[in-house]
């Protein structure tokens, strides 16, 4: 006896089914001759991005996405080595945003921006300029470009390298740094590490999240610290020339650095810490209102 209608609905609803859940991909693949130096533009519905620099004088852009999305891609005059290039794929529904990976590959001195929705970016090879945003992904960026500006709202962002110039900047991702010449970075709740490298003009801000300082400085050095509420954990190596003026709202300070004590702020309320190590010369300026301010040698 045959089972109802009703019966094989049933069945189907209590069971996973690939060919119910699974999309159909479509290839991708993109290339054209461009200089070294080339202005590459990516805007990508995609869910993951791998970017690679190589020595071609050439943009590379394979991968897959859902079925029916829109490719296109623009650059220069056929038969030359096109200056800029852009190029754009856009979903046919919001899951397919988030389905899919890319591999680009250009050429190590060009300059790259590169905007997606969702998806997670890894850059490595790329000695140029990137301009990195994402909404819910993470960025991880490997080696040493000449600058880089990474955005996003709930990702993690991670520098592997020492940039000469970067600003990194999120709502609830944490930041992870490692030295560079000019560096920024802000969040709302998430963390910020400067672990390791050296730095020679750093800002690091928090409203919330906690913000921790490990990277050497040199004799030039300029870094200043700040956040709200969050936490600020310093640690210096004993004997480099660094000068530390540190001072708190309502927080408490901790020194282990040196043996100068902490004192109570000019009101009676929060601290202030001034104390150096040996000749000075490099300058580190923390401000919190209430957070507290940990400082330890390393």
């Amino acid at each position: 006896m045959m089972p109802s209608a009703r019966c094989l609905l049933v069945a189907a609803v209590g069971t996973t089914l690939p060919w119910l859940t699974a999309h159909a991909q479509q290839k991708v693949q993109v290339a054209r001759a461009v200089t070294s130096t080339a202005s590459i533009r990516l805007f990508a519905a995609v869910g993951e991005i791998q970017v690679i620099g190589w020595d071609r004088d050439s943009v590379d852009m394979t991968g897959v996405v859902q079925s029916g999305s829109h490719v296109a891609s623009a650059g220069g005059a056929p038969g030359e080595k096109a200056k800029g290039m852009k190029m754009f794929i856009e979903a046919p529904n919001e899951q397919g945003g988030r389905e899919g990976k890319l591999v680009l590959r250009i050429p190590r001195g060009a300059r790259l921006w590169l905007k997606t929705g969702s998806a997670d970016m890894d850059v490595t090879g790329i000695t140029g300029g990137l301009d990195l945003n994402v909404v819910g992904g993470s960025i991880t960026v490997h080696g040493n470009p000449r600058e880089v500006r990474a955005e996003t709202m709930d990702g993690n962002v991670t520098m592997d390298g020492s940039p000469e110039w970067l600003r990194a900047k999120t709502a609830t991702g944490d930041i992870n740094l490692r030295g560079g010449q000019d560096v920024g970075a802000s969040t709302i709740s998430g963390a910020i590490r400067s672990i390791g490298g050296e730095v020679e003009r750093a800002k690091l801000e928090s409203t919330t999240g906690s913000i921790s300082f490990a990277s050497a400085v040199s004799r030039a050095s300029s870094v200043e610290l700040e956040s709200h509420s969050g936490p600020i954990d310093i640690a210096l190596m004993g004997r480099g020339d660094v000068e530390l003026d540190a001072a708190t709202i309502t927080g408490m300070i901790t020194n282990g650095w040196t043996n100068t004590r902490p004192t109570k702020g000019s009101e009676g309320r929060g601290m202030t810490l001034m104390t150096s190590s040996g000749m000075g010369g490099a300058r580190i300026v923390v401000r919190t209102f209430k957070g507290t301010v940990q400082v330890h040698g390393k």
